[in-house]
């Protein structure tokens, strides 16, 4: 067994590792450049606009018309989305393809601006805060931090299909919470999962001792079997579909 030195984990790479361990081994030991998806450059290119949109309006005033932030998040979006063109492009959709995708991602954009409305605009305290461990070698992006009269709320915005809490998010809100919890030594009230793809309100993951410890032994146990860099310790359990995630050599 050849030992490596102990790595940063994040809540993706745990999630990597938990679907299949030789995805996590391509991806961050022999480090297999991904192919890009529509999906994963839509995401990002929705979460820069929200993240540019608060960074740009830190308050913002509750008579301000829904138009005017409509327009604004509008804006962004299709500067980022104009600078991706070529990354769109060559993943070889059809033109009606990719005006689905545009539009569907501007649609999450109105439903955000919805509820932020309804709820009096709350501009975030922190946007895309990375939040490092050094105590547990571990970090992550949190998308938005509200403090109000709740308490501390984390804010994870997806832009899948489903608004429906799986696993992996789970893990991720146990982790998010944990690192916030050791860096501020605040225990946040919840995280919010915020699927834009929906009108409501965000679905609440509630954060107590259960789940921080959670968190811990999460981060424990992968980082336990994450030690070799031997690929025979990282067995494929996913039937190979992990292996058309990535493009042939690590210098594509």
């Amino acid at each position: 067994m050849v030992k490596i030195r102990e790595r940063i984990l994040s809540p993706t790479a745990i999630n990597t590792y938990l679907y299949c361990p030789q995805k996590f081994y391509l991806r961050y030991l022999k480090k297999l450049a991904s192919r890009p998806s529509i999906h994963l450059i839509r995401g990002q290119i929705v979460h820069q606009t929200l993240h540019k949109f608060h960074k740009n309006n830190p308050q913002i005033s509750k008579a301000t018309p829904i138009g005017a932030i409509r327009k604004e998040l509008l804006s962004l979006f299709n500067e980022l989305w104009d600078d991706a063109k070529s990354r769109i492009n060559n993943l070889g959709l059809s033109s009606r393809q990719i005006e689905f995708y545009h539009d569907d991602s501007e649609l999450m954009l109105f439903n955000y601006s919805h509820w932020f409305l309804k709820n009096g605009m709350p501009s975030p305290d922190l946007t895309e805060a990375k939040i490092f461990s050094n105590r547990f070698r571990a970090m992550g992006i949190i998308d938005a931090v509200h403090e109000n009269k709740e308490g501390i709320i984390l804010v994870d915005y997806k832009t899948s299909k489903s608004p429906k809490i799986t696993d992996d998010i789970n893990r991720q809100a146990a982790i998010y919470a944990l690192l916030y919890f050791d860096k501020f030594k605040e225990m946040p009230e919840a995280v919010w999962i915020h699927f834009l793809k929906e009108v409501g309100d965000p679905i609440t993951i509630h954060v107590d001792e259960h789940l921080i410890e959670y968190g811990k032994i999460l981060i424990e146990s992968v980082r336990n079997k994450t030690k070799t860099s031997d690929e025979k310790d990282y067995p494929c359990t996913c039937g190979g579909y992990c292996k058309k995630d990535f493009y042939e050599n690590a210098t594509h």
